[in-house]
């Protein structure tokens, strides 16, 4: 292997602009590696049936030297790079990464010229190592074979080492060492909602002990569909790829509300925390963690954050993800402790096993509890799992509030409101029908009976419809939503479609008129929104984002059969139920005027969702006019 010295002084540089887009011409001291495409997916056929069912796939990979000196690219040696591919998904505001791969050993490299922005030296010129300017590129295809594969636990992200040949396997089946996911965290009728990610991770050793190696993944976003062999087809859904950005920050892109730090263990690896804390409304506080390793060698092994006294915690949780393929990692779920001040998570002891479930480079996993007491900026800890100094490694992140708990403000800490044990008077003042430590007082008591919801509706005599709950939503009937004021909520009253299109009256723009069957009445749609196709949301949320729902089982997009929006057909600006030559005559004042952009042409006429009203949309909505019904 070839000498090389650890440039502390360039990794610093490079650190500072860790997330950041690189502009035209610019060149970095030493080799740098970004990846700045995520070209292509690859399906494969799954394996397995039922809970045990699994899928598998693959992605493509562009990748620039924006350094000014090459990068070894030679499988003739241990000098050159890896690639490990990932998928994660996004539902009910939790981020999880649900499928990794093993390792590609990628070379030569093909110096292709255009793609990097800066001069590529000798261009086109295929060779042992990826040159100054110039980018090399795999298609899915090549990403998913397995030759040239080892396991990613040979790999040191840190330094960029690892044995040359790998450790190889012959594959099996069609699922062996790719992207591995399971068949339920795909499926739409249990992930309703989701949006997911694909991530893909170089890691080459000059890059690595350049002080390079922080800035070597991307994401981008991808829709899941069902195929007739019962399998799911991923496919590129976003315009964009996130160079120089790990996929956790795809949560962080969609929530604001998410804290995003790093945590650096000195003189190694970067591990990246966000955290988000969620008001339940019943006297307690969801928080829910991601945490990804981005190069640590050393790993993470316990995840501890700070509680104050006389906080109650409930639904603890963790979530990793499977290692498959004769990986020698263990999958074993870290236990979970709650103490006086803390909560705590943590895996076996290296001593113990080595190859225990650490949460290991390239990899993400999940931390959750919920809490009866709000957040505040909290000092968490990262465990390290491989002995060293030093042994834990700290930031100031989202957790409990670590003040008093006085959730009345009467002065009196919340556990002495409720009982006087171990507390001096005044105590004991306040009632706890459902004795979870929180003053009823504090509770959602939506109907202002005195009552805490959730024992209103525990205590709710036959019959009595304010503190039933016909739709299980934890709110009694009386304080849920009623447009008709018929005594029965919105959720449960099946008589409120009049024209049976799908869409309850009380959103309905054309509650009789709109033909049945026009909205689909499946529980999620396939929506065309912003010139692409967002897969298994809500009619809400196509509405509220001014999509169309494409019809029956067309293709998305492209087909000019009239789609529904808000209870109307695109097209029938008068909303009598068919798209006549009265609606030409609105169409044409909406594509001729200025008042084309307007909220009411759109509405109507903007069938492809691109916020203006043109031939496009005329294409799509004349077609199904006929003279006056």
């Amino acid at each position: 292997m070839k000498q090389r010295s650890y440039n502390i002084v360039n990794r610093v540089f490079r650190i500072a602009i860790i997330g950041s887009t690189f502009s035209a011409g610019l060149a970095i001291a030493g080799p740098d590696i970004i990846v700045t495409n995520i070209s292509g997916v690859n399906n494969y056929d799954s394996v397995g049936t039922g809970a045990a069912r699994i899928d598998a796939f693959s992605i493509g990979t562009n990748v620039c030297n924006r350094g000014d000196a090459p990068a070894g690219w030679d499988g003739n040696t241990n000098d050159h790079a890896v690639i490990r591919q990932g998928m994660f998904r996004l539902l009910n505001g939790r981020f999880e990464q649900i499928g990794t791969s093993w390792c590609k050993h990628n070379f030569p490299a093909g110096n292709l010229s255009g793609a990097c922005g800066v001069e590529c030296v000798q261009p086109n010129l295929v060779s042992n190592e990826l040159r100054s300017g110039c980018s090399d590129s795999n298609s899915s295809g090549i990403n998913g074979d397995r030759v040239n594969t080892g396991p990613s636990s040979e790999i040191n992200a840190f330094t960029g080492e690892f044995p040359n040949p790998p450790s190889h396997v012959t594959p099996q089946t069609t699922i062996d060492q790719r992207i591995q996911v399971h068949h339920a965290d795909l499926d739409p009728a249990a992930n309703n909602g989701a949006t997911y990610f694909m991530q893909a991770h170089y890691v080459q050793p000059d890059d690595a002990l350049a002080g390079a190696g922080e800035n070597n993944l991307a994401y981008r976003p991808v829709a899941v569909a069902p195929n007739p062999a019962d399998t799911f087809d991923a496919q590129i859904a976003g315009v964009v790829t996130y160079s120089d950005k790990p996929a956790i920050y795809a949560w962080k892109d969609a929530d604001p509300l998410v804290v995003l730090v790093e945590a650096r263990v000195p003189d190694e690896g970067l591990f990246l925390v966000a955290g988000k804390a969620s008001n339940l409304g019943d006297g307690y506080w969801r928080y829910e963690y991601a945490i990804e390793n981005v190069n640590s060698d050393r790993s993470m092994g316990i995840f501890t954050i700070p509680l104050p006294i006389g906080a109650i915690v409930r639904n603890i949780g963790f979530h990793d993800v499977d290692y498959h393929s004769g990986e020698p990692w263990r999958g074993n779920d870290w236990a979970s402790t709650v103490e006086t001040l803390s909560v705590s998570w943590r895996t076996e002891d290296f001593i113990v096993n080595s190859f225990a479930n650490a949460l290991r480079w390239s990899t993400l996993y999940n931390f959750r509890f919920e809490a009866n007491v709000g957040p505040a900026p909290s000092s968490v800890a990262l465990g390290l799992f491989k002995p060293g100094t030093p042994g834990k490694v700290e930031i100031l992140s989202i957790g409990p509030a670590l003040s008093f708990l006085d959730c009345n403000g009467n002065g009196v800490q919340d556990a002495c409101d409720v009982s006087c044990a171990g507390c001096v008077s005044p105590c004991g003042g306040s009632a706890d029908c459902d004795a979870n430590g929180v003053p009823d007082e504090c509770e959602p008591d939506c109907n202002g009976n005195g009552i805490a919801d959730v024992c209103d509706l525990r205590d709710c005599a036959p019959r009595d419809s304010s503190c039933a709950d016909c739709n299980g939503n934890g709110v009694p009937d009386g304080c849920d939503e009623d447009c008709d004021g018929d005594g029965v909520p919105d959720d449960c009253d099946a008589s409120q479609d009049f024209d049976g299109d799908g869409v309850t009256n009380c959103s309905d723009l054309c509650p009789t008129t709109t033909p049945a069957g026009t909205c689909d009445l499946s529980p999620t749609v396939t929506c065309f929104v912003n010139g692409f196709c967002l897969y298994g949301a809500t009619r809400d949320l196509c509405s509220s984002s001014k999509g169309s729902i494409v019809c029956g089982d067309l293709p998305c997009p492209g087909s000019s059969c009239p789609r529904c929006r808000g209870g109307c057909v695109i097209g029938d600006g008068d909303g009598d139920g068919d798209i006549d030559l009265r609606d030409l005559a609105q169409f044409s004042n909406c594509f001729s005027d200025s008042s084309g952009d307007s909220d009411v042409c759109l509405f109507h006429f903007d069938a492809d969702s691109n916020g203006n009203v043109d031939s496009v949309d005329a294409q799509s909505i004349i077609p199904f006019m006929s003279g006056p019904q």
